[in-house]
C-alpha cells in the first residue's frame, strides 16, 4: 500500500483510484449491526447468552437513540483546521465532554432501553433497577463517571454496573459527530498511528475487512466513534513493532474455532489487541466479538499481556 507523505499530523490527501480508503466513518446502521451480531453470538454461546442478549438490547437502544435524536451541537469547521494545525484529533473527548450533548443521548437511551427490557418480562428485572439508579444519579456524578471511562481509569465498585450505560451514550454522541467531519482526516502519521484520527481514542480491535474496495485490508476500529483507519497487518498498534508478535485464538477442546478473532500479542511492549477477521465470518463485528471473547482476555492476562483496547461498554475495577 502506498504511504502518503504529508507535513500535517493527519494526511488530508485522498487515496489514489483503486486503493482502499485510509479512513472510514461508521454508517447509520452500526449499532443495529452490533445488536444483530450479539443475538447471533448469544445463541452460539449459551453460557454467555444472558450477558450478550442484554448487550444486544443496549445496542438496539443505541440505534434508536442515534436515529431519533438530532444533536444540538454543530461541528465547527474552523475548530477542525485549528486542531490539524496543532496535531490534535478534532473530536477529542477532553475538549468536548463538557459541551457535547451526550447527556441528552443518555436520557433518551435509558428511556428506550427500559422500554426494551420491559418487553422481556422478569428476565432483566435487575437491570431495570440499575436503570432507575442511573436516572437518579446527579449530572455531576454522571460527568465524573464519563471522565473515568474515557481516561481508562478504574471504576469504583458502587458505580461499575452503571458505567456501560454512560459509555453507550458516549458512543452514540461521538459516532454521530464523526459523520459530520468534512473533509475526513487522513490516516495518522508516525507517532500517532494507533490513535483514532477523528477523536484520538484507542482502538477497540482491528478488523480485516471484506468488500470490493477494502478486501483483505486491515483497519483499526475506534472504541468511541467507530471510525476505522488503515493499519498494516502483523504490526503492533501500541509500539508499532513487528519482531515479537504472537497470535492466540479462541478454540474449543476439539480445536475448532469458536469466534472470528484472534489476539495479536506483542512481546516487545506486552500489549494485546483482538484481530477480527471478516474473511472467516462476514458478519463478525468488533464490539460484539470483543464482548463475546472475555474468556480470551482472562487467558491473555494470565500469559502476562495487557489489554490495549478501549471498549466503553466494559468497565474495569482496580
Amino acid at each position: 500500500m502506498t504511504e502518503w507523505i504529508s507535513d500535517t499530523p493527519f494526511d488530508p490527501k485522498p487515496a489514489r483510484h483503486g486503493e482502499p480508503p485510509q479512513v472510514v466513518v461508521a454508517g447509520q446502521r452500526i449499532f443495529a449491526h452490533r445488536a444483530e451480531r450479539l443475538r447471533q453470538l448469544a445463541s452460539r454461546l449459551p453460557a454467555m447468552g444472558e450477558f450478550l442478549h442484554f448487550s444486544a438490547l443496549l445496542c438496539q437502544a443505541q440505534h434508536r437513540t442515534s436515529l431519533d435524536r438530532v444533536s444540538t451541537v454543530g461541528f465547527d469547521a474552523r475548530a477542525w483546521r485549528v486542531a490539524v494545525q496543532h496535531g490534535v484529533a478534532p473530536l477529542t473527548p477532553a475538549a468536548l465532554l463538557g459541551s457535547l450533548d451526550w447527556r441528552d443521548d443518555l436520557d433518551a437511551l435509558l428511556a428506550t432501553l427500559d422500554e426494551l427490557l420491559a418487553r422481556e418480562g422478569e428476565r432483566f428485572a435487575a437491570q431495570r433497577l440499575l436503570l432507575g439508579r442511573l436516572i437518579d444519579v446527579s449530572a455531576q456524578q454522571r460527568l465524573a463517571l464519563a471522565r473515568r471511562l474515557l481516561d481508562h481509569a478504574p471504576i469504583p465498585r458502587d458505580t461499575r454496573a452503571l458505567a456501560p450505560l454512560v459509555g453507550a451514550a458516549l458512543q452514540v454522541a461521538w459516532t454521530r459527530l464523526a459523520r459530520t467531519l468534512e473533509p475526513l482526516p487522513g490516516r495518522p502519521l508516525a507517532g500517532a498511528e494507533g490513535r483514532c484520527p477523528c477523536c484520538g481514542s484507542a482502538p477497540l480491535a482491528s478488523v480485516v475487512q471484506l468488500g470490493r474496495q477494502r478486501s483483505r485490508t486491515r483497519y483499526l476500529h475506534c472504541g468511541l466513534c467507530a471510525t476505522e483507519w488503515y493499519f498494516e497487518r502483523a504490526r503492533c498498534s501500541q509500539c508499532t513493532g513487528t519482531a515479537k508478535l504472537d497470535y492466540i485464538g479462541c478454540e474449543d477442546e476439539q480445536g475448532k474455532r469458536g469466534l472470528a478473532l484472534r489476539a495479536e500479542c506483542c512481546g516487545e511492549c506486552g500489549g494485546s489487541l483482538k484481530l477480527v477477521d471478516r474473511e472467516w465470518e462476514a458478519d463478525a463485528e468488533p464490539l460484539a466479538e470483543d464482548l463475546a471473547s472475555l474468556g480470551l482476555d482472562a487467558l491473555l492476562d494470565a500469559e502476562g499481556y495487557a489489554r490495549a483496547s478501549f471498549n466503553p461498554l466494559l468497565a474495569f475495577g482496580d
